[in-house]
């Protein structure tokens, strides 16, 4: 079964359940050397930026559940790129799906993409410094 890697609203358990009912959640994971960013099209991404961290969610996915994915994450738009990387879950590195937008450009979050982010950080209980960063792209 693909691995999904989830740091946006699908890392929201409601959100993701109504999406694709059959994944299961194997936990928070995270993604050295990147940092979180909500690009000009409203959409969380992330950069490349040494020793910093991504914090997400792994999902265990059916195939038939990885096209439900794709659009949700917009990939048929053109704007995001799907690629396997290795992810930090626990004291392992598993290959993960994730979709990085194509722009770096800093915008503010549109609401349907921000929906659940704050609430899927609490519920999975990210460092409080983390939350800190991400509640400030939630007042811009």
């Amino acid at each position: 079964m693909p691995i999904y890697f989830s740091y946006g609203r699908l890392m929201n358990p409601t959100i993701m359940t109504s999406r694709c009912p059959s994944a299961k959640a194997l936990g928070p994971a995270s993604m050295d050397g990147y940092r979180f960013i909500v690009t000009s099209e409203g959409v969380p991404s992330m950069v490349k930026a040494p020793g910093k961290r991504v914090h997400g969610v792994l999902w265990d996915c059916r195939i038939g559940e990885v096209a439900v994915v794709d659009g949700a994450e917009a990939l048929f738009r053109k704007g995001v790129d799907k690629v396997f990387l290795p992810v930090r879950s626990g004291r392992q590195n598993k290959s993960a799906i994730i979709y990085v937008s194509r722009t770096a450009r800093i915008g503010k979050p549109h609401a349907k993409a921000w929906e659940g982010v704050l609430a899927a950080a609490e519920h999975w209980d990210f460092p409080e410094t983390y939350r800190d960063e991400l509640r400030q792209w939630d007042l811009r």
